[in-house]
């Protein structure tokens, strides 16, 4: 009796084992796969650029070229494709996107608002070649590659 339930016990805890690793193999499958996606999306050339025109001391260096990705976003936070470092950006400030061969740019509801050659944008308005987008004291100029 006692050699059947040490038995039962020594397959519960193989069984674990074995379902254990299952996961951790999966789960760095996963981390790699996600890792060699995304070093694959840094490799390809970017679609247009923001070049900053305008900035501060803390801020992006003027002349520096953020590549855009089909869809980008912008503003303070980290995770966002165009980090725009400047308190007066809201955390995820607006969304720059290219929807059949036409690029938009949207304001995320942002606490200071979006500026597209001066005028605040209140919806999603169509950005071409030359113009400037204002994020806080941060002026960046859109240049398309095609």
């Amino acid at each position: 009796m006692e050699l059947t339930y040490q038995l039962a016990l020594w397959l519960v805890r193989l069984a674990f084992l074995i379902v254990l690793y299952l996961f951790l193999v999966r789960a760095f499958a996963s981390l790699w796969r996600a890792l060699r996606t995304e070093a694959e999306l840094a490799s390809r050339p970017a679609l247009a650029y923001l070049v900053v025109q305008r900035s501060h001391a803390h801020g992006p260096r003027v002349a520096e070229r953020l590549p855009l990705r089909t869809v980008s976003t912008l503003g303070r936070d980290a995770g966002n494709d165009v980090v725009v470092n400047d308190d007066a950006a809201s955390a995820r400030h607006a969304i720059v996107e290219l929807a059949d061969g036409v690029w938009w740019i949207e304001d995320q509801r942002s606490t200071n608002g979006t500026l597209l050659n001066g005028a605040r944008i209140g919806r999603r308005e169509r950005i071409r070649d030359g113009d400037v987008v204002d994020i806080g004291r941060v002026s960046l100029r859109f240049e398309s590659v095609a």
